[in-house]
């Protein structure tokens, strides 16, 4: 049998021997040339062997076996192969997935936040106060506004309407707000029959680069600034325009990718 046999038919044993026990570690491959010498060989199985007799003496305490269940309410310490630590209380967990979901209160101001764990990724969790008497955890007030939520789904829809191509807009205008969608993407948006930019400039059928019209005051700074970015990128794609071959009356796909 050849060495990388060899090495082989040890972890196989050794996982056969622990095969519900997970350690800080993950399984590792190891590829044992045929020029290796035998001297070399041996201490590479040596070193191996060593690792895996430290890794099984230590499985034992370890709470990261498989079978094991974390008891909701149960108070963990994790501390994952970075060498940093999350303490929390159990919320629940999932076993096939391996992960653990817990309730961290050690933030400022003691404001509870929910944290999932990956198991895969955590090397020791100690356990440092059992479940009490109650079977389940006592969920905050989370105060949910279905206000709120009502006006951000209908932000989202005006934002989404907002970048609808326009039906009733020459081909000129639809042409020129793709362009402008390339350059300043979501920040375009139609506002009737004109085009809408930056929230601070308004441009006009026929979508020229002298029919910008500043939003607001025209001694603004970040107005002046936008109204003259937006007159570069039209003046730009005028010119463009201007020198392509004109046999494609059709324009591009003319539903914004964003």
């Amino acid at each position: 049998m050849t060495v990388q046999g060899e090495v082989l038919e040890m972890v196989l044993d050794f996982r056969m021997e622990e095969s519900m026990t997970i350690f800080n570690t993950r399984s590792t491959t190891i590829t044992t040339p045929e020029s290796m010498s035998e001297e070399s060989s041996s201490s590479l199985a040596r070193q191996l062997s060593s690792a895996h007799a430290a890794v099984g003496e230590a499985a034992s305490s370890n709470v990261l076996d498989s079978n094991v269940v974390f008891p909701v309410g149960s108070m963990l310490e994790c501390r994952n192969v970075l060498n940093s630590t999350t303490v929390g209380q159990v919320i629940c967990s999932d076993q096939p997935t391996r992960l653990l979901v817990l309730r961290d209160t050690s933030g400022p101001g003691k404001v509870p936040l929910v944290r999932i764990v990956n198991l895969a990724l955590v090397a020791q969790v100690t356990c440092l106060k059992d479940k009490g008497g109650d079977q389940s955890l006592p969920w905050p007030n989370l105060q949910i506004s279905t206000k709120q939520v009502q006006e951000r789904m209908n932000r989202a829809i005006a934002r989404k309407k907002a970048s609808i191509m326009q039906t009733n807009v020459s081909l000129e205008g639809q042409r020129a707000f793709i362009h402008l969608r390339k350059t300043l993407e979501h920040r375009v948006e139609w506002s009737g029959n004109n085009i809408k930019v930056l929230n601070r400039v308004l441009i006009h059928p026929p979508y020229a680069a002298d029919s910008i019209e500043p939003i607001g005051d025209v001694s603004d700074t970040a107005v002046a600034l936008a109204r003259e970015h937006v007159r570069k990128i039209l003046t730009k794609y005028r010119s463009t325009q201007q020198t392509a071959t004109p046999n494609d009356d059709a324009p591009a796909d003319p539903t914004p990718s964003h």
